[in-house]
């Protein structure tokens, strides 16, 4: 449903609904946005919640006076605990100019007051507390005094990301939070491979997401991962792997049974930014000035070992060893960004090729905000 006024979004039940939601404030982008307060932390896996998050980061990038509005039945103290509470809900704040109830309006920064206790937590390292059900998240808030959360970052400062060892170190400990039966069922070389792409990606992120594709700053930028456990039921889920084949297929092979229904059992793993995204990055223009086969070309180059956009020597391998394990491990990574929806999927038993990388359906996509890359490892207890 399209206002004179404003975006208005109803549910979001899959991905491709995500996709017709980001086409929707692409269209008609400068119009303030409506949604539903359920929509704000629900907790649908990783790879479900950070495209929702980039949903609302384009509408908000993309919107001079971004208010954020909800309908007058909601309490203004409920939406603001709810918005706080979760990282699709943290972006927006922090790139949204201010939150509407009704007639109601509070400030960004009377906003983001509503995280503090989330944000304090993290930094701290106290974990258990900000897990709700199975999904657990960081999210790093510009201008805020905890921007360089302590999990993720060993100092206040922009180029102090965790090494290998800490980032090591935090993964087993989400994994080990979010369902400690199931950790043996991840192999140390998985967790080894996400920890070194893991500092890469935020090393990235410092350097080339808080400023556009020319170089100039943005405003306001957030960053993060989110992991989760999920069982990811076919009535919900199976609609969202039915765009490919190759996807198609990957469902039917790792499915199992689920209280008598079925589905996928799996940990998924979802890192973000608010950046320009990776092809402006390695291109230094926007995807509009790009045709969509540089725009692929372009992409594809962040699949190579040892590429990479940062200043550093031995960098940009991240990527190709988590490729290598989801290949051994028959897992799934989808990569969102600028026009492009891409993944690659493989099966354990026949591998495939790590860099055989194919649309997750018929285009064609709308530009987005920023980047996201999901990972979605099966957990099967053979």
């Amino acid at each position: 449903m399209i206002s004179k006024k404003k975006n208005i979004i109803g549910e979001l039940e899959s991905l491709d609904s995500i996709e017709k939601a980001a086409s929707l404030v692409t269209l008609n982008s400068g119009l303030p946005l409506q949604i539903p307060k359920d929509l704000i932390n629900k907790r649908k896996g990783a790879m479900h919640d950070a495209s929702r998050l980039q949903m609302l980061a384009t509408w908000a990038r993309s919107t001079e006076e971004a208010v954020l509005n909800f309908h007058a039945s909601n309490s203004m103290k409920a939406v603001l605990s709810d918005l706080a509470s979760y990282a699709p809900g943290l972006a927006v704040i922090r790139l949204a100019s201010g939150i509407k109830v009704g007639e109601a309006l509070v400030s960004r920064r009377e906003a983001l007051r509503s995280a503090t206790t989330k944000m304090l937590n993290t930094d701290a390292g106290n974990l258990r507390s900000i897990i709700r059900g199975r999904t657990i998240d960081l999210c790093c808030v510009s201008g805020v005094n905890v921007q360089y959360l302590k999990p993720l970052f060993s100092a206040r400062d922009q180029l102090a990301v965790r090494d290998k060892a800490g980032m090591n170190e935090l993964l087993t400990q989400l994994f080990e939070i979010i369902n400690k039966r199931d950790l043996g069922l991840i192999p140390k070389s998985f967790i080894e491979a996400c920890s070194i792409f893991a500092r890469e990606l935020f090393l990235n992120t410092q350097e080339h997401a808080t400023s556009d594709c020319s170089g100039i700053s943005y405003d306001a930028h957030v960053e993060g991962m989110i992991v989760s456990w999920d069982e990811m039921e076919s009535r919900f889920y199976k609609k969202d792997f039915k765009g490919h084949k190759r996807l198609q297929e990957f469902w039917n092979r790792e499915r199992v049974s689920i209280r008598e229904l079925d589905g996928i059992r799996c940990l998924q793993l979802s890192f973000f930014d608010t950046g320009p995204g990776f092809a402006s990055r390695i291109s230094g223009k926007d995807v509009s000035e790009l045709s969509l086969d540089e725009e692929r070309e372009s992409l594809a180059k962040c699949f190579l070992k040892n590429v990479t956009t940062k200043n550093q020597t031995g960098s940009g391998g991240g990527l190709p060893l988590v490729l290598e394990e989801l290949q051994r491990m028959g897992g799934l990574i989808r990569i969102r960004s600028g026009r492009l929806s891409l993944f690659n999927c493989f099966d354990k038993s026949h591998g495939g090729d790590i860099l055989g990388f194919d649309d997750w359906d018929v285009g064609p996509f709308s530009k987005v905000c920023g980047a996201v890359v999901s990972i979605l490892v099966p957990l099967r207890r053979d």
